[in-house]
């Protein structure tokens, strides 16, 4: 039942982001690999997570740099454009940053730019995260499969920086 209820949100969600103006580049797992022309043709991985949360982490190629996102409807104290720092615990590796409150279809979120490497390969290797934001709510995410979802989408972003051939 709870893989059937998962698969409908995907499958839901996907058709969102299709509408987004995303395209389907493949899948990883539970990560869909997308690409989106907003961000220069960055390619992302996304995944559902449970009560609702949708997360995204990927390349922006027009900001020199990577993103991540996540987005719950329960979210209902974001302020679109609001600042504030969240901070991501995998135990011995921590960073911290500045998001900014985004709706994406309607759905509030936070959307955090990052230029340190550092932090792809940390959310590769963990298997889990904690993320606390500005009030001190937390969340903590399984990060299964992420290590071959960051593969897929540096092999998809790879493809949208090749030369066009004849």
């Amino acid at each position: 039942m709870y893989r059937f209820v998962l698969t409908t949100l995907a499958l839901c969600c996907a058709s969102l982001l299709h509408a987004a103006g995303m395209e389907r580049w493949g899948a990883s797992g539970d990560w869909t690999i997308l690409i989106d022309p907003e961000k220069g043709n960055g390619c992302l991985a996304w995944k559902p997570f449970a009560n609702d949360m949708t997360v995204e982490i990927g390349a922006a190629p027009n900001q020199a740099g990577g993103f991540f996102a996540a987005f719950n409807p329960a979210w209902v104290q974001i302020e679109d454009g609001a600042t504030g720092i969240i901070k991501f615990d995998f135990g011995d590796a921590k960073f911290e940053g500045e998001a900014v409150g985004v709706f994406k279809n309607g759905v509030p979120g936070g959307y955090a730019f990052f230029d340190n490497p550092a932090f792809v390969t940390e959310f590769g290797k963990r298997q889990s995260v904690t993320i606390i934001g500005e009030s001190g709510a937390e969340v903590e995410l399984d990060l299964s499969g992420s290590a071959k979802a960051i593969e897929a989408v540096l092999e998809c972003q790879a493809e949208q920086l090749e030369p066009l051939k004849n």
